[in-house]
């Protein structure tokens, strides 16, 4: 074969890798505590507990003794495709494998000096993944894939006065990625696409650090405000690509495409992710036995323009993949009534906006604009324990590629999640 053809194989094989790690807003979380998310996530204001680490660590400051809340959050999710044309053309339909995630939370708080707090927060702020059937059509797009980040949170918090208090903290992410997809070369004989092989990409744990900021002020009657600001984290991936080489059925196809592919070896690679900064606002009052909250939180997507995928010594299997995300808006409401000394039941809604262009919706992590509903319970177990539940479903928009997706797979996507969350607290 010509040079020319082989170097059409492996341009052909390069796009098909590229898209692999373009995630969408979707992998963004805030299920870090269930009393706070049983509230809608509208709780930057409110800021009363050990999660405050993460809502607004200057709400620390306004605290007494010592507490520490640890829980996880159980995320089940439905995910359905319907094809356009031209591909993979009107009447196909697919469905996600099923899966469950669960991000953990862990939150702890104590006195360092007079009107001076610590925190320290352990939270998964970015995850979850996608998981198509082996037959799905947009298997060259991807297969599989997992995101799973942890950040870790120092904070510390002073009070000013008895109205105002300051934060600041670090935020240290550690992030690690696995994806699977198949490799799809056009095959000369046949002038059709076929499947020759698999790549597997994945590294062990990357990391990088930000910071953030909280602001809480109490004006009286119950009324309070409070505003954060967590930063960019860009996370350099030293990531691995190996490749496993599929027959055909046709040796000699077989032959020209196992020299132009790198199978049964470990490719070194590099990519980036630049995890967006996010701005919170919240406002609250509170009552002696309601509390009444409201958040908009503004991330900051824009920072994740393009999508660099390089594998060391295959430059034509390298690209820059254009991502285009724009800033987005989350809007929150919550409620709690305090029943008694031991019960508290919780209300919230949201209604979270897609940073995600139409042009980069694809299979890996297909994203919509989506509306919230939360109810929660709290109950104290002692003086010193306590329980919290949460659920939360969401409600995604349809989502269609509207024939304009660059991989030339078009169609329509529809999900729903369900999260529940569970938190128990320790006072010491």
């Amino acid at each position: 074969m010509t040079n020319t053809t082989n170097r059409r194989w492996l341009v052909a094989v390069g796009l098909l890798l590229a898209p692999t790690l373009a995630f969408g807003a979707g992998f963004a979380l805030f299920e870090h505590g269930a009393r706070g998310v049983a509230m809608g996530g509208a709780f930057t204001g409110v800021a009363d507990d050990a999660t405050a680490g993460y809502y607004n660590p200057a709400g620390l400051a306004f605290q007494d003794g010592s507490e520490a809340i640890a829980g996880a959050y159980f995320i089940g999710f439905d995910s359905k495709f319907t094809g356009d044309n031209p591909f993979p053309g009107q009447g196909y339909r697919s469905k996600q494998e099923d899966q469950i995630f669960y991000p953990p939370h862990a939150h702890v708080t104590g006195g360092l000096a007079k009107n001076i707090r610590w925190g320290f927060s352990m939270t998964a702020p970015f995850g979850l993944g996608t998981w198509w059937p082996d037959d799905f059509a947009g298997k060259y797009i991807s297969k599989r894939i997992d995101l799973k980040v942890f950040n870790f949170n120092p904070n510390l918090a002073i009070k000013l006065s008895n109205h105002i208090a300051l934060g600041v903290g670090l935020d240290y992410y550690m992030a690690q990625v696995d994806l699977t997809k198949s490799v799809g070369v056009v095959n000369p004989y046949t002038q059709q696409v076929a499947e020759v092989g698999q790549v597997h990409m994945y590294n062990e744990w990357d990391g990088d650090w930000g910071y953030n900021a909280g602001l809480l002020v109490k004006f009286g009657g119950g009324l309070s405000a409070g505003v954060t600001y967590r930063s960019r984290v860009k996370v350099v991936f030293d990531a691995e690509a190996s490749f496993v080489q599929f027959p055909t059925g046709n040796s000699d196809f077989d032959q020209v495409v196992a020299t132009l592919i790198p199978f049964d070896r470990n490719v070194p690679g590099e990519t980036e992710i630049n995890f967006p900064a996010e701005i919170r606002y919240g406002f609250a009052w509170q009552g002696e036995k309601l509390t009444l909250s409201a958040d908009v939180v503004k991330q900051g997507w824009d920072s994740f323009q393009e999508l660099p995928i390089i594998l060391e010594g295959y430059p034509l299997l390298s690209s820059v993949r254009p991502e285009h995300y724009e800033d987005s808006f989350t809007y929150r409401v919550g409620a709690e009534y305090k029943a008694s000394p031991a019960w508290a039941f919780q209300l919230g809604w949201l209604r979270d906006q897609t940073p995600v262009p139409v042009q980069t919706v694809t299979p890996m992590l297909p994203d919509s604009s989506r509306d919230g509903v939360s109810i929660g319970v709290s109950y104290k177990l002692s003086d010193k324990m306590s329980v919290d539940v949460g659920f939360l479903h969401l409600m995604f928009d349809e989502r269609s590629t509207k024939g304009v997706n660059p991989d030339g797979f078009n169609g329509t996507y529809k999900q729903t999640a369900e999260l529940l969350g569970v938190s128990m607290g320790y006072r010491f």
